[in-house]
């Protein structure tokens, strides 16, 4: 079989018409300096501005970028080693968690005046959501939890609903949030009382606010199922403050107390709403998964009386650990396999306080770049590329446990380019219909087939590697295939073996397509004109019951095989 090296680019994938380290620790004041800024840009509000994300970052290093030729390598850096992946289609392993469908919008929305266009591009590309996270409280607008002092408390506004009236005036969502509610079927929602903790009310005294906040969001914008309760509040009202060197203004124990008039407000709202539209509650959405945080959380729950207490899921976000002290930070970035134990972990904390195992986690944000942190300060170079190949391999590892749901992160972020799934900052602006390499690797995602099947790689250790994931279904079969190095430089070349091909093949030829997401393809920092997911290789072949291919994989590179009945297109 013929080994897929560096073929150039034969078929873009058609637009439409209509759219025309996990042990590498950081040092503290490093990150939380990174961690800083980003919250600041999450809080900083325009006075002229009409809707999330009116305004838009200023274009990124390298975004003038015209097609280049690689630079040469030395002998030992352009050698490969060899790898092997064996797939067996006989062996399913239940659905196919399809991760690229549970995704996220940034608040800080940097291209509103896309956004429409945006869910229609991403609908029909096949990357209609089936959940998708947003919420208030850290975004430019009036925060609906205020106290009435103004927007986060600084006299920016007026808040949106008021309890004296019994009235929510969401008009300056309305258009925002009915865009994204045709990406998706579902919908996230988190909210944080910021005022109220900040000025360290009584958590009781959000809950008629809560209440009439949550009613009036779920008659309005009828497709909010889940309520998440805060966002961050380890950080925002713990490690931030000490960073700044002021108090912090929650300890661990603490933050239970504010999700109990959650889970009232959504009890009560549920009162009138029929069985199949109920809402769902859960949080608290820290940070990561830091345990003195998390177990003072569950220690709060398993102490509360009250019988009508729900937990519907657990959140937290997905980037790395903080130490308990805030001192040290450590990212998955270096060995994404350091989330693969994470259910494991949360049910033994779970069985310890006789709190049933197995609540469903939302991991309500992922990446390999939290805040504005970053591997090189020009993400064109390769921090897009890398960004693509790790949130698959962070995505894999969750995927692989019981009732863990990663979030994407994010369609199009308030700031940070290395993070966006369509191209957002070039020197032209934003630009429609076009992925970045990330964007691409949900695109591969998406042509996957729905049963997943036994896939094993010999060349993965440490999280650092070759990556396979493998399914069938009634159309076909699907392997997909990476190499994730951070920031190393290893290459394979990587034989994949199939077996036990699915009986709806049959016995005759069949098409086999090859994609591909590299440096030079699939990229548009790379080659601008053909930015989308690439077609690099198409042949029929006829196997029996096995078939192999060969393909290079450079570091960071991603290959998706399709192998389909000729006869399905």
């Amino acid at each position: 079989m013929p080994a897929y090296v560096s073929a150039p680019s034969k078929h873009a994938v058609k637009k439409t018409d209509a759219m025309a380290a996990h042990q590498t620790a950081l040092s503290f004041r490093h990150l939380l300096f990174a961690t800083a800024a980003a919250l600041a840009l999450a809080v900083a509000t325009s006075s002229n501005a009409q809707e999330p994300g009116s305004n838009l970052e200023s274009a990124e290093p390298g975004s003038k970028l015209t097609k280049t030729e690689a630079e040469p390598e030395s002998a030992a850096e352009s050698a490969f080693k060899t790898a092997s992946v064996s797939v067996d289609f006989s062996a399913p392993q239940g659905q196919l968690l399809r991760t690229e469908r549970i995704n996220t919008w940034d608040n800080g929305d940097p291209a509103p005046e896309l956004r429409a266009d945006d869910v229609a591009f991403l609908n029909e590309q096949g990357l209609h959501a089936e959940l998708v996270r947003i919420g208030f409280g850290l975004d430019g607008l009036c925060d609906v939890m205020d106290t009435g002092s103004g927007c986060h408390g600084e006299g920016g506004g007026e808040p949106m609903c008021d309890v004296t009236t019994n009235t929510c005036d969401f008009s300056s969502l309305a258009g925002w949030l009915g865009d994204i509610s045709d990406a998706t079927d579902s919908l996230v929602v988190h909210l944080t009382p910021r005022g109220f903790v900040q000025d360290k009310r009584p958590p009781a005294d959000t809950l008629p606010l809560l209440t009439l906040t949550i009613r009036e969001l779920k008659r309005q914008f009828p497709k909010i199922d889940y309520i998440e309760a805060l966002n961050e509040p380890d950080w925002v009202f713990h490690g931030a403050q000490i960073y700044a060197r002021k108090e912090p203004i929650l300890q661990p124990s603490d933050v239970y107390a504010y999700y109990v008039p959650f889970y009232q407000s959504v009890n009560k709202v549920n009162e009138k709403l029929p069985q199949a539209q109920r809402i769902k509650v859960g949080g608290p959405a820290f940070t990561g998964m830091t345990e003195s945080w998390m177990t003072a959380f569950l220690d709060g729950y398993a102490a509360d009386e009250n019988p009508e207490k729900r937990l519907d899921f657990i959140s937290y976000h997905g980037y790395g650990e903080f130490s308990d002290d805030f001192k040290q930070y450590i990212p998955y970035k270096s060995d994404p396999s350091a989330v693969s134990n994470q259910r494991e972990r949360l049910d033994q904390w779970l069985q310890e306080r006789q709190i049933t195992a197995g609540i469903p986690v939302l991991v309500t944000e992922t990446g390999i770049y939290p805040g504005p942190s970053f591997d090189e300060p020009d993400p064109s170079k390769n921090d897009y590329i890398r960004q693509a190949a790790g949130l698959a391999s962070l995505h894999y590892w969750w995927a692989g446990q019981a009732e863990i749901y990663p979030f994407n992160w994010v369609v199009r972020h308030g700031s940070q380019g290395r993070k966006d799934q369509l191209i957002t900052r070039t020197a032209e602006g934003p630009l429609a219909d076009t992925f970045s390499p990330y964007g691409n690797m949900l695109l591969m995602q998406s042509k996957m087939k729905d049963t997943r099947v036994h896939a094993t790689s010999d060349s993965l250790t440490d999280g650092q590697g070759v990556y396979a994931v493998a399914s069938r279904d009634k159309s076909g079969a699907s392997v997909m295939v990476w190499n994730y190095q951070h920031t190393n430089s290893g290459r394979f070349r990587t034989t994949i073996n199939m077996s036990g091909l699915a009986s709806e093949l049959g016995d005759g030829p069949i098409r086999q397509t090859l994609y591909r997401i590299d440096q030079t393809t699939s990229n548009y920092w790379a080659d601008p004109e053909n930015a989308n997911l690439q077609q690099v290789g198409e042949r029929i072949v006829t196997p029996e019951r096995t078939h192999s291919e060969t393909v290079d994989l450079d570091a960071n590179a991603i290959y998706l095989i399709l192998l389909e009945p000729v006869n399905e297109r």
